[in-house]
């Protein structure tokens, strides 16, 4: 939202520099996160594959990293190679319209991230010996791990 707020208070010059100076480095660390993301996942649901809630929950990370590069390849990476081609004179009169629709599939990308790691974290925290969550469970949160 307030990224959502701050976008909308750029014009479309100002708005058009921070998509040509920000964003293209991060589509190469990103889009190899979402890579080895996908990948990883589908390599754990190899190994779970014999324990049912497990590969349940992983199956349902790796569909969220499929849906992240889905997003990407028919979503952002069009809109991304057309605003590569605006110049401020050539900003064309709906370009907010673009913008607004750039945004919107970041925000559903980062809804499938968050699913992601929170299932694969509920599925460790799932697995975590009684013993273990016991013990820590006693010493408070602020007691160091041995």
């Amino acid at each position: 939202m307030i990224w959502k707020f701050l976008a909308s208070s750029l014009d479309g010059a100002e708005w058009l520099n921070v998509q040509h100076t920000f964003y293209g480095g991060f589509a190469i660390v990103g889009g190899i996160a979402e890579v080895l993301g996908l990948i990883s996942t589908g390599v754990l649901l190899i190994l779970l594959r014999s324990q049912r809630t497990s590969f349940i929950l992983t199956l349902l990370a790796a569909l969220s990293f499929l849906g992240m590069l889905t997003l990407f390849a028919f979503g952002n990476n069009p809109l991304n190679q057309q605003i590569a081609q605006w110049t401020p004179e050539t900003l064309p009169a709906n370009w907010q319209e673009v913008r607004d629709a750039w945004d919107r599939f970041h925000a559903i990308s980062s809804v499938l991230a968050a699913v992601a790691f929170t299932v694969l974290v509920v599925d460790v925290l799932r697995q975590m010996p009684s013993s273990w969550q016991a013990k820590h469970a006693r010493r408070g949160a602020s007691a160091p791990v041995e």
